[in-house]
Order: C-alpha cells, then sequence, then structure tokens
C-alpha cells in the first residue's frame, strides 16, 4: 500500500505506522502542483492501492477538529465529481470534500464553501489527486485528519509556510510571528489541532481493512447529479 502525503510534516507522522505495516510514504508537496508533479515521477501499476493522507479544514460543525474521515466523494471548483474506489467499508456519515486551488482562512469563507459545494470538509489535493488516481486506475482512498474547524480562521500568512517540497518554511514563520506577535496563540492551537488529526488518520488508517473495495452508492447521494 502507498500512502501519499502533501507534507513532510503528515509523513513524518505516519512513519511508525507505515514501518510497521510495510507501507510505502510519500511525501508530494502541497496543492495541485505537488501531486502532478509526484505523479509525473512516480510510475505504479493499475491496481495498486493508493491513498492520499493528512489534514484538511471543517467547513461544518460535523468535521470536528481531531478527527479522521475516510472520504466519500470528492467535488472541485467546477463541479466535477469523484467517488473513491477504495474506501474499506464504514458505517459512518458519508463525508464530501471539496478540492481547491487556495486555502479557505476565515470562518465566513469556509461557511460559503459548504453551501456552495454541500461539502464537509475542504483540502488542495484530493480533486488532483482523484483526477490522477482514476486515470492510473488505482483503487485510491482519501483520508483527512480535521486540522482547523469551520469556525476556526487560519493564521495570517499561512499559505507561505510551505515549501514546494512539503516542507515547513521555518524562517518563514518566525517571520510571521516577529512581525506579528499576537499569532503565537494562533499558531500553537493549530499544531496542537494538527497533530491530534494526524494521530486519528494513523488510526483511521490502521484499523481499517482497505484490501476491501467501497460498497457502490447511489448518485443521487449528497446531490450528486
Amino acid at each position: 500500500m502507498h500512502v501519499i502525503c502533501p507534507l513532510e510534516f503528515e509523513r513524518s507522522r505516519l512513519a511508525r505506522a507505515a514501518h510497521a505495516r510495510s507501507w510505502t510514504l510519500h511525501c508530494s508537496g502541497p496543492g495541485r502542483v505537488g501531486i502532478d508533479r509526484w505523479a509525473a515521477a512516480t510510475a505504479l501499476p493499475r491496481g495498486t492501492t493508493v491513498i492520499l493522507a493528512g489534514v484538511a479544514g471543517g467547513l461544518r460543525p460535523s468535521a470536528t477538529p481531531g478527527t479522521a474521515v475516510s472520504v466519500a466523494s470528492i467535488v472541485d471548483e467546477h463541479g466535477a465529481r469523484w467517488r473513491p474506489s477504495h474506501g474499506g467499508g464504514s458505517h459512518h456519515r458519508a463525508v464530501r470534500c471539496l478540492g481547491i486551488e487556495r486555502m479557505l482562512q476565515t470562518p465566513f469563507e469556509k461557511h460559503a464553501a459548504a453551501e456552495r459545494f454541500d461539502a464537509d470538509i475542504v483540502d488542495m489535493e484530493s480533486a488532483t489527486f482523484a483526477r490522477v488516481a482514476e486515470v492510473a486506475g488505482w483503487n485510491w482512498a482519501v483520508v483527512r485528519g480535521i486540522s482547523d474547524g469551520c469556525n476556526d480562521a487560519l493564521p495570517k500568512d499561512v499559505e507561505y509556510w510551505t515549501a514546494d517540497n512539503g516542507r515547513t518554511r521555518v524562517g518563514m514563520v518566525l517571520g510571521s510571528l516577529a512581525r506579528r506577535p499576537t499569532l503565537l496563540p494562533q499558531v500553537m492551537a493549530l499544531a496542537r489541532r494538527s497533530r491530534a488529526a494526524m494521530r486519528a488518520v494513523e488510526t483511521l488508517l490502521l484499523e481499517r481493512d482497505w484490501s476491501k473495495r467501497a460498497p457502490a452508492e447511489s448518485d443521487s447521494m449528497r446531490g450528486s447529479p
């Protein structure tokens, strides 16, 4: 099984479980560019089990920070939709992930996106990953831990804190804090929630049987056309 993490922080948090279960871990780098670049450099055979795993933002109160979900459907900003082929089966409520190319940093933006796209969580990679996985013929899934809730604002400048290779730009973080010391409590809270989210991702990856394909569902689920 291959597990793709957009951020090095996410990959490092899954390293122990990956070693124990003989998973292959990858760090793609963030966003559409990161996923496309990783996919272009990686040749995995059709039928390979590939899971995108990492943190995401909550768009609804049901997406509680510190918890993890296996995504049931994905929608992008243009209305394209995908359903993971490999979800491991679940009795939990179906979760829709919105895949977009920019961070939603304020509660207002999150609430607006939830209503417009009927989505529960948001990230910057799932739509691109879904497109790549479908073309490649992989058995694929998306597992996301919630790092920020629908009413949590992200720190100003957070979009500049990650390099193209997925590593944290420590100098940029320190620079932001030097300019705005009042950001420190917000940054520490985000870090704490992100660690809890990745612990939940690890637990979900370990407890599910990813050899079972997701059951077929009606196209009427969650308003799909």
